[in-house]
């Protein structure tokens, strides 16, 4: 580890402040041994995945430890998933959001992982068979930039089985996470199964590996530097001009893309994959002249007035507002009309003496139920926009009319209540729906 212990004092100086993820595991406890030894200025990041029962024994560990060395620590539990359930990426995610806050509080230069060269062969490995980018498939890199900060990676040309006899002779202390040794996630599969093989074909297959990875970054920078003085051409404010871009031949056009993408995610590269590269490209061919579609991360690839970008999804906003005779909706608008004109899903003809006035249109809430048209009983809203195929988010952009009760009269154009009336029945409120038309592929 002296090589190790050296390139840290060349890049960390006592004025530097330096954040570590600490999660007691071997790794990243080498990792702070190493940095005391230089004197550094450490704050100590501790994440509490909260998935199972030793993950409080694994902090008590780690706040005894650093109360014992003076090593301020900063610890931060997550209470719940989105998904309901643990994924690698979420946690991912979260724990470098909460590095980057942390270095933005203590105003640390940088930020420090344990991450050795098993960790890099099985990345490369994840994303051979998932499909992603040039410089995505060279794992990830010793050094990178990071909104403002220095994220420093020291262990990438180092074994685990190096790491261990380095805590062994210097009795640090550590403690293991129980789940690695689950085959129940892809990475724990690839470590337990494909890197013996790697060891047994050739022990020393993390150095190729890292040749491997910093061949690929080097073409990558070339190929960077060509792309740039293109896109300099092409875009505007971040926004590819379409008719500009269709002028490259295609493996212009598809590492466009891929640095594109690149620039966007940055830290986050490990969302794209190959597939959604080949949606960026289709996109430009589809001669639709304004396209939406979702994108990992909370973006979405926008087509419109000759332009394509991605851009982060708006959040979608809650509203109830009283109807009135003219309302104009974040996706549409709704008025109100003299004469019965179609028999559809856009239009509903009411009779105010079997409902309660006055009308509201809001957005979904839980629970809400409509006693559908045709049907006997209620059903759910949830379950009507699913079957509708409305997806994800865009569940909560739908229009709907309540009366004042709360009654759902009509989920503005996909389906109607009981309430709405045929043409040749007593009705004296009329309703049309002009939805502004979103396509996405």
């Amino acid at each position: 580890m002296k090589e190790i212990k050296k390139y840290l004092q060349s890049r960390i100086t006592d004025k530097d402040t330096c954040v570590l993820a600490l999660s007691g595991g071997p790794d990243s406890m080498c990792l702070l041994s190493l940095l005391e030894e230089i004197n550094a200025h450490i704050i100590c990041v501790h994440i509490n995945h909260n998935t199972r029962a030793a993950c409080i024994e694994e902090y008590a560990f780690i706040k005894k430890y650093v109360e014992q060395k003076k090593i301020p620590l900063v610890y931060h539990k997550i209470e719940e998933y989105t998904k309901g359930k643990f994924t690698e990426e979420e946690a991912r995610e979260i724990r470098y959001q909460k590095l980057l806050s942390v270095a933005n509080e203590y105003h640390a230069k940088y930020i420090l992982t344990a991450h050795h060269a098993d960790d890099l062969t099985e990345t490369i490995i994840m994303r051979l068979l998932r499909g992603s980018t040039l410089e995505g498939y060279a794992g990830f890199k010793k050094e990178t930039t990071y909104q403002g900060h220095i994220i420093l990676r020291p262990f990438i040309s180092k074994k685990k089985q190096e790491i261990y006899a380095y805590l062994k002779a210097n009795e640090i202390p550590y403690i293991e996470d129980e789940s690695n040794k689950s085959d129940d996630y892809e990475r724990n599969r690839i470590r337990h199964h494909i890197l013996p093989l790697l060891e047994r074909e050739n022990d020393k297959y993390p150095t190729k590996i890292l040749q491997f990875s910093n061949t690929l970054l080097k073409k990558a920078t070339l190929l960077k530097e060509i792309m740039d003085d293109e896109r300099k051409k092409i875009e505007e404010n971040g926004k590819i001009n379409v008719s500009l871009f269709k002028k490259l031949s295609p493996l212009m056009q598809e590492s466009y893309v891929e640095y594109y993408l690149q620039d966007v995610y940055q830290e986050n590269l490990k969302k794209i994959t190959l597939k959604h590269q080949r949606l960026f490209l289709k996109s430009i061919e589809n001669k639709e002249t304004r396209l939406i579609l979702d994108f990992p991360g909370g973006y979405q690839l926008v087509k419109e007035n000759g332009y394509i970008y991605l851009a982060k999804k708006k959040e979608s906003v809650s509203y109830c507002i009283k109807c009135e005779d003219m309302n104009i909706l974040p996706n549409g608008i709704l008025k109100k009309i003299e004469n019965y004109e179609e028999k559809s899903n856009y239009e509903i003809h009411l009779n105010s003496q079997e409902i309660a006035l006055p009308l509201y249109i809001t957005t979904r809430k839980n629970g809400m139920k409509m006693a559908t048209k045709n049907l006997n009983g209620h059903q759910k809203i949830s379950d009507i926009l699913t079957n509708s195929k409305i997806k994800g988010s865009k569940k909560d952009e739908i229009p709907i009319l309540v009366d004042s009760k709360g009654e759902v009269l009509w989920v503005l154009g996909i389906k109607k209540s009981k309430y709405d009336l045929e043409k040749d029945k007593n009705y004296d409120i009329i309703y049309k729906y002009i939805e502004r038309k979103e396509k996405t592929i």
